[in-house]
């Protein structure tokens, strides 16, 4: 039988390898292909005459990208397969060129930063509607070329190519929901001129066009050959500064709905959640601005804010999960980003209990109790225990080429927010421990110091190694001082044989802690998403990777969450609720009213007054708690959780019979 050519539906880049594959399919798949290259020359690229020197940037980093893929720059040259127009710049002769290709120019002419890109004639066309826009569409080739816009700060590299091609029938237009799309990049005491240009590259590659500053002595780390040479619009209160007709005078416009992920202080972006960006970026602004003292923390959530301000619809709850895995591949490889997905998963909910920032001083003391189910503290410690296990074990299958990528996205992460927390913890453990002035003689808190010590030590191993990599290039980026890696505080010091002999006596964890499930058995704890049914107009929404069950649950005004449970044994309980904080203090009341069995429902806010101290306390904490007492009788029950306003996203709740009980995490079995 002949062997039937496959028809392909998708519209997608594709590198055409043709060992092995009978002669009559290479000669179809050929033919469906505008070939880039062949493999026997290099990429080339016809551009309009006059250009913006945005543009001519976009082109050198283009050419710089073609040659990392098949060892050759790209150059133009005339009638070159890649047709590139820059249409404000356009000649008459030009733009006649450009509508011979039949494009639906109508629809983005006039659209501000737009960009169409299809195969036409045995060309791939390339159509900016400004300066910007056609920026954006050059470095989409890089993309499809598969170049991540992070190959320069995170030294990820793209699959080597010799042959690059596009389907015939390919066409991609793209406009902007976000007009103004940018970072703050406010206290980064690392910028320097060197640094500027690097990352006004990265926001041309993010598709960012905005840099914020909160008051004007920021001005200074703004390089204004810089920010004009890459048409970057600066951006201060609600106003913005950007160049406007043929002359390129200057203009402020006043803006009135600016999303900024944070603008509080309390907040960082860097371990934020990818749920919580999904929520909060799921309404249109006009700007879209994520606060970041340094985008090699924030990498992925950087992406996901700059995504969704370019297009909202990219990304929502439904999507999270495939968005991260497709990142994770785009940086190191689809194998490796499939292995990894479950990793990152564990990585934000650990961090979503609690995040490194908030672990140390003056954040004070966390409510993590070594004597309620089995050992809380440790438990938690353990969880970290066995993730960084995963995270080595994965590192000694990564090609050398890709282990720089590896440590910066993924083990520096893990590892830093792991020895954070077993520094500080233990320090926190030891301070209780240990009776005033008798640490000396107090062999358990000698103990939990030496692990305290030890974590930190390796801490700043782990902060050396980041700042050897590549010739210490990122070494003025990453600080060293940052208060996360500061010394834990201990109620006495201990010499480098004491904490080698001391750590040996320390709890085990591998060997003395037992199973969450025979540890809480007086007590129901269950995740939100645990529901046995649902009811009211609208469903229940799963919002992935948010809150301490990694799957908080957002819940539309008017609709039910139903749970059953049985008990052995009445009493007495206290039932309390955990839902997401508030975090940008703008979704009011949050009232839902919890009914137990045929009860009156009582009705509770789960809202607490933004910046106050209760706000804060939920913010480190990563939930907000709210609690109300009841009394059972053993047998079958029923609680319905219904929500009475909007915004409401609830993650997880207990019923606890020993109502004095204090701990921090809400001791749910994760099955996540």
């Amino acid at each position: 039988m002949k062997r039937k050519i496959q028809t392909i539906t998708t519209l997608i880049i594709a590198a055409i390898t043709l060992c092995g594959t009978p002669l009559k399919t290479q000669a179809a798949e050929a033919a469906r292909q505008v070939f880039w290259t062949d493999g026997n020359s290099q990429v080339s690229y016809s551009v309009n005459a006059k250009t913006s020197d945005v543009v001519k940037i976009a082109l050198q980093l283009f050419a710089h990208d073609m040659q990392t893929i098949t060892g050759r720059a790209a150059k133009e040259k005339a009638n070159a397969p890649l047709q590139i127009f820059q249409m404000d710049q356009l000649s008459n002769k030009e733009f006649a060129i450009l509508e011979k290709y039949n494009l639906p120019i109508h629809h983005f002419i006039t659209k501000k930063e737009s960009f169409y890109i299809a195969t036409r004639n045995g060309k791939l066309v390339v159509v900016g509607s400004d300066a910007r826009g056609t920026a954006y569409g050059i470095l989409e080739l890089s993309r499809m070329a598969g170049v991540s816009p992070w190959t320069d700060w995170n030294d990820s590299k793209p699959h080597k190519q010799s042959t690059i091609g596009t389907q015939q029938g390919y066409e991609s237009l793209q406009i902007p929901d976000t007009e103004y799309r940018g970072l703050a990049l406010n206290s980064s005491r690392w910028m320097n001129s060197r640094n500027f240009s690097s990352i006004a590259r990265l926001m041309l590659r993010l598709r960012a066009n905005t840099l914020w500053q909160e008051s004007s002595h920021h001005e200074v780390l703004y390089d204004k050959a810089v920010t004009d040479s890459f048409d970057i619009i600066i951006g201060s209160g609600h106003k913005v500064l950007q160049a406007q007709g043929k002359k390129h005078k200057k203009h402020k416009h006043t803006i009135s709905d600016i999303k900024i992920l944070w603008s509080n202080p309390q907040l960082w972006l860097r371990s934020s959640a990818p749920g919580v960006i999904v929520q909060e970026m799921s309404t249109k602004h006009e700007a879209c601005i994520a606060n970041v003292y340094n985008p090699k923390s924030a990498a992925y959530q950087l992406q996901l804010v700059m995504d969704m301000a370019w297009n909202r619809k990219s990304v929502s709850a439904s999507t999270l999960t495939k968005h991260l895995q497709s990142w994770l591949s785009s940086q190191l490889g689809s194998n490796l980003g499939r292995h990894l997905l479950p990793i990152m998963k564990e990585y934000y909910r650990l961090t979503s209990i609690r995040q490194p920032e908030y672990m140390i001083m003056p954040f004070g003391n966390m409510e993590f109790h070594s004597g309620e189910f089995g050992n809380e503290l440790e438990r938690y410690l353990y969880a970290y225990d066995q993730l960084k296990a995963k995270v080595a074990g994965i590192e000694r299958s990564v090609p050398n080429e890709l282990s720089d990528t590896y440590f910066q996205l993924v083990k520096y992460p893990v590892f830093s927010a792991a020895l954070i927390a077993e520094k500080e913890l233990e320090a926190q453990e030891a301070r209780h421990i240990a009776r005033p002035g008798l640490f000396d003689k107090d062999d358990e808190a000698k103990a939990a110091a030496a692990l305290s010590l030890d974590a930190y030590q390796q801490l700043k191993t782990l902060v050396q190694h980041y700042c050897s990599i590549g010739k210490g290039k990122w070494r003025n980026i990453i600080d060293p001082n940052d208060g996360a890696l500061q010394m834990p505080q201990l109620p006495g010091r201990l010499s480098n044989e004491q904490i080698s002999q001391y750590k040996q006596e320390a709890f085990d964890r591998e060997t003395d802690l037992r199973p969450l499930r025979a540890m809480s058995n007086d007590i129901i704890a269950k995740n939100a998403y645990e529901w046995n049914s649902t009811s009211g107009k609208q469903p229940a929404t799963l919002l992935p990777l948010s809150g301490h069950s990694n799957q908080c649950v957002l819940l539309p005004k008017e609709s039910t969450l139903h749970y059953t449970f049985s008990i052995l044994k009445g009493g007495d309980a206290r039932f309390t609720l955990a839902s997401l904080p508030d975090y940008a203090g703008n979704k009011g009341n949050q009232q839902v009213s919890i009914r137990i069995d045929q009860g009156e429902p009582v009705v509770i806010s789960l809202h607490d007054d933004y910046n106050s101290s209760l706000w804060k306390s939920d913010i480190w904490r990563g939930q907000t708690l709210k609690s109300i007492f009841i009394t059972l009788e053993k047998g079958d029950h029923t609680i319905d959780i219904t929500a009475l306003d909007d915004s409401v996203i609830l993650d997880q709740w207990v019923l606890d019979f020993d109502v004095d009980r204090e701990y921090y995490a809400i001791p749910t079995v994760n099955k996540m």
